[in-house]
């Protein structure tokens, strides 16, 4: 996504400082504080998505459903690699993060809030489609495997797309 002016950043800093009390957008000074957040939101967000599932895969044994058992086992294997991949990634400097850091410019800190903006918001879907499962399996719904799939389907995506964060970090090197 392009970012014209200063003004169209804002729009990406107010969404995350909703969901982020004292997100500051990666400010001098605040940078390895705001990463830590970022981090912690999505481990959060992703562990809200694994409870979900978690409640479907016990309920399924219950019931004898094999086939939703194994689905959502799936789904909580793909939600633990991503939280796994969240605490073990690196900053993408030789320095804890910005701080060997002389110079960042705008145009990188502007595309890291963007990046951090739309994993968030991947993750809150991924978390209404782990809602939905389970209320298709209240309902006994024919939805319950589809809906699972595409949970998975969008924490897989949010992890191949949490991996570009590191080559965002990367390009801040000098």
């Amino acid at each position: 996504m392009m970012i014209g002016t200063p003004a169209d950043i804002i729009k990406y800093t107010r969404t995350v400082q909703i969901l982020l009390k004292g997100y500051s957008g990666y400010k001098k000074g605040k940078r390895i504080e705001t990463d830590k957040q970022i981090r912690e939101e999505i481990v959060r967000t992703s562990i809200r998505a694994r409870q979900h599932m978690q409640n479907i895969h016990d309920r399924s044994v219950d019931d004898d459903n094999i086939q939703a058992v194994r689905n959502t086992r799936s789904c909580m294997q793909e939600i633990d690699a991503l939280i796994e991949d969240v605490e073990k990634s690196s900053s993408g400097t030789t320095h804890a993060f910005f701080a060997g850091q002389r110079t960042v410019s705008n145009k990188d800190l502007k595309a890291l809030i963007v990046h951090d903006h739309e994993v968030i918001e991947m993750l809150t879907g991924a978390v209404n489609l782990s809602n939905d499962s389970e209320r298709a399996l209240q309902q006994r719904s024919e939805e319950l495997i589809p809906t699972i799939q595409r949970c998975q389907q969008m924490i897989s995506s949010c992890r191949g797309f949490y991996t570009e964060r590191s080559n965002l970090l990367n390009g801040l090197k000098n």
